[in-house]
């Protein structure tokens, strides 16, 4: 049993390793072709050397998650339960964004434009899910322990990760009602995904991820610049 479960927490840091890797290989690809798309986020940093780094910190937090917690890169959650939920809960997220768009304008540059996208947001994607989650649910763990459900414990993680994100974008926004709205749109995105996280894995919270940012930095960001502006 025990040798079982060695393997299958070798396959799954595998598989966190081949997603990173992915990740780093776009991140070199978008480089080699145009750099400044990454400014907004590492400013003078190498792209490539700031992914990597994250990479390799990530390993750490996975390898230290599937030891001592419930978070993993693939959860006990049914692989079906997580696309449902992708399937019903992004596009509503999208939606509420657009509407948002409409009414209080974000940056006619809030977006990078196709075809870097295509390289840029899946690349970003991993890093974020890093930094703003993995590591800072393994640092929570740490010093409160692994929830056993959605208790007190779990909230206490939940939440402080969710209000990262939320704060960096409402610091960022350009004007107080977009502020207001990243806030609030991305404490709740940031509570689904550590939910997600949870129960289903790295590999579910990821794809909810890129979902959101297919419908939200894609195929809106081109439409909006027709719409909007």
């Amino acid at each position: 049993m025990s040798a079982r479960l060695g393997w299958l927490q070798g396959t799954e840091i595998a598989l966190f390793v081949v997603i990173s890797l992915g990740a780093v290989a776009l991140t070199m690809w978008q480089t080699c072709i145009d750099r400044s798309v990454f400014e907004r986020y590492f400013g003078a940093l190498n792209p490539v050397g700031v992914i990597t780094g994250a990479s390799m910190v990530g390993v750490i937090a996975i390898v230290w998650l599937q030891q001592h917690s419930a978070f993993r890169m693939v959860g006990p959650g049914s692989a079906s339960g997580a696309v449902t939920i992708i399937a019903w809960v992004v596009p509503v997220m999208v939606v509420v964004a657009i509407v948002a768009d409409f009414v209080l304008r974000f940056a006619k540059d809030a977006n990078v434009a196709l075809p870097d996208a295509l390289r840029f947001y899946p690349a970003i994607a991993v890093f974020v899910e890093i930094v703003l989650h993995a590591v800072p649910v393994a640092v929570l763990v740490a010093v409160l322990g692994s929830p056993a459900g959605l208790d007190a414990t779990f909230w206490r993680i939940a939440v402080p990760v969710a209000l990262l994100e939320a704060i960096l974008q409402a610091a960022y926004a350009t004007s107080i009602g977009t502020a207001v709205f990243s806030a609030a749109h991305l404490t709740v995105f940031g509570l689904v995904q550590v939910w997600l996280f949870w129960r289903f894995g790295f590999v579910w919270m990821l794809g909810f991820r890129l979902a959101y940012y297919s419908l939200w930095h894609v195929a809106w960001a081109a439409a909006r610049l027709e719409l909007l502006f």
